[in-house]
């Protein structure tokens, strides 16, 4: 029977809705197909799909089954009939543990037995079957991956070898080793190897001495830059499941190595390129700044400074020249120059003008090359 929540009082609507469907004649057989889904962007699980008589191959298209065909059916026993004569849609289930499923099943086969003595359990049997054929939920992490590896006596024994000999190879040798090495086996110790007594061989850089400490190393960072990045690819494609798809490929991976792996240096962030101030007025005004902030002045002091820094900033924002007065010889005269001239070329004149024995046409032809220039002063 179709279960009702206690209390539940249905509104005019449910109940007349209740009552046609209730009316309608029941289903005298049913049919529940059970597939398997591989592991994709989630973890691997199995459907139940309830009266699987009625299900098209374009309804089970959202689940990737189209294609798909169901590895184990049974018959549906009276109670699912009833239940499911309420359905308005099509209805399956889906479990993520054997466990889970089997728990369910054991009580839907006691009611098939009920009907028709051993048919629920020679399904329940037919089911348990499965299990080691089609692994879901925590049973998965114990399938890994294994990889077939060459023995390391081998390796280490050509390893030697080439450190011993390797540097009397020709690069013609060498290439045509590390071409098979690379079709082949492609043992990582052996690459790196090949690849740095290429180098030597060709003369691309300074010959070097390789020795295993060496060869070990270079292959520990290779193999822990090919983990990150696998780690990084599959995070970024699957990050709810991504620890489980990675200890296929490494067993030992915990939380702790996917953090320490995500986690990348964070690159040194630039200097803000500034123009540097040479201008005479805003020298100044960041000496005078500068004064005020770190010196110990007198408030007699303070005052002219604030002052000073007052006309120098007004003059700076007005663009106004820069007048510098020079007497020679009890004669007094006024030499403009830019309001952005810069601080050394103001104080070269300053100094070509407290010369022994300076006149103002001599100045005066200075001045000229300053502001008749086109270079930048």
């Amino acid at each position: 029977m179709v279960k009702i929540k206690e209390g539940y009082i249905m509104t005019a609507r449910e109940k007349a809705e209740f009552d046609r469907v209730n009316a309608l004649p029941r289903k005298t057989a049913g049919r529940v197909d059970y597939y398997y889904k591989p592991q994709t962007k989630y973890p691997p699980r199995i459907y139940v799909y309830m009266h699987a008589e009625t299900w098209c191959d374009r309804n089970r298209r959202p689940m990737g089954l189209f294609y798909a065909h169901p590895f184990l059916s049974r018959p549906m026993n009276r109670e699912e009939i009833e239940y499911h004569h309420f359905d308005i849609r099509l209805c399956y289930h889906q479990y993520e543990d054997w466990d889970k499923l089997i728990y369910a099943e054991q009580q839907e086969a006691e009611e098939l037995n009920k009907e028709s003595a051993g048919t629920g359990s020679d399904f329940l049997e037919k089911l348990m079957g499965y299990r080691e054929r089609y692994t879901i939920g925590k049973q998965e992490n114990s399938k890994r991956v294994t990889r077939t590896e060459i023995p390391e006596k081998e390796e280490s024994t050509m390893i030697r070898d080439l450190i011993q000999h390797g540097q009397n190879y020709s690069v013609t040798e060498i290439g045509e080793r590390l071409r098979t090495e690379q079709i082949g086996k492609k043992r990582l110790a052996i690459l790196i190897l090949l690849r740095e007594l290429y180098r030597n061989a060709s003369g691309e850089s300074i010959k070097l001495t390789i020795t295993a400490s060496d060869i070990e190393r270079k292959v520990f960072v290779s193999q822990e830059c090919i983990r990150k990045n696998f780690v990084r690819r599959v995070f970024q494609k699957n990050p709810l499941f991504a620890i489980e798809e990675i200890q296929t490929r490494y067993p030992d991976f915990n939380e702790t190595m996917l953090y320490h792996d995500l986690n990348r240096k964070k690159a040194k962030s630039k200097r803000k390129k500034t123009k540097p101030i040479v201008d005479l007025r805003r020298c100044q005004l960041e000496k005078l700044a500068r004064k005020l902030s770190l010196e110990d002045i007198s408030e007699q002091d303070y005052q002219s400074t604030c002052c000073r820094i007052v006309l120098l900033q007004n003059a700076h924002t007005l663009r106004l020249p820069i007048p510098l007065t020079v007497t020679l010889n009890k004669d007094t005269l006024v030499y403009s120059f830019n309001w952005r001239t810069r601080e050394t070329v103001v104080k070269s004149f300053v100094d070509l003008a407290n010369t022994q024995g300076m006149t103002h046409e001599q100045l005066g032809k200075r001045y000229q090359e300053i502001t008749g220039s086109n270079y930048s002063f």
